[in-house]
């Protein structure tokens, strides 16, 4: 892993702010778009119920070009024309906001105004993995279960 600075860090902690702001627009668009079995559930929090559905609107993907495809814990979302990509786990609200250290490299990589944060870290999974135990050191961020994290919110 590229040694990552002070400036680095803060850039990296506001691409997770952006990935959550991001999460929960497309989970919001996922719930009102689609025809969701458990909507009521869903919309009180359990969003463990999302699935596949179909989209209300008779389209193929949500608006603003995005796809989605639920599968077991998470949905990945994927801007068609930018290939932008966040898989976000499901769960309940809060959920949505944990990373996973590949999904967020990912997310670093195949976004435009984050892409050159995803070269501080050669190997994809373990350098961010050891950038988010670090950040759990420094309690910046909160280790949520196996290799999930979520950043505090009182971090700047």
């Amino acid at each position: 892993m590229t040694e990552i600075t002070k400036d680095i860090e803060l850039e990296l902690l506001k691409a997770m702010d952006s990935y959550n702001a991001i999460a929960q627009l497309l989970i919001d668009k996922l719930i009102t778009e689609t025809d969701q079995p458990e909507k009521a559930a869903i919309r009180a929090g359990h969003y463990f119920e999302i699935q596949n559905a179909d989209l209300l609107n008779g389209q193929e993907n949500l608006s603003g070009n995005w796809c989605f495809d639920v599968h077991g814990e998470h949905c990945m979302f994927m801007h068609v024309a930018t290939g932008q990509t966040l898989e976000v786990s499901l769960g309940d609200k809060e959920s949505i906001a944990n990373l996973d250290p590949y999904f967020f490299y990912l997310f670093l990589k195949t976004t435009e105004q984050f892409r050159h944060l995803a070269e501080y870290f050669e190997s994809p999974f373990s350098d961010t993995l050891s950038f988010f135990e670090k950040l759990e050191r420094d309690q910046k961020m909160i280790n949520v279960y196996g290799v999930n994290f979520r950043k505090l919110n009182s971090v700047e």
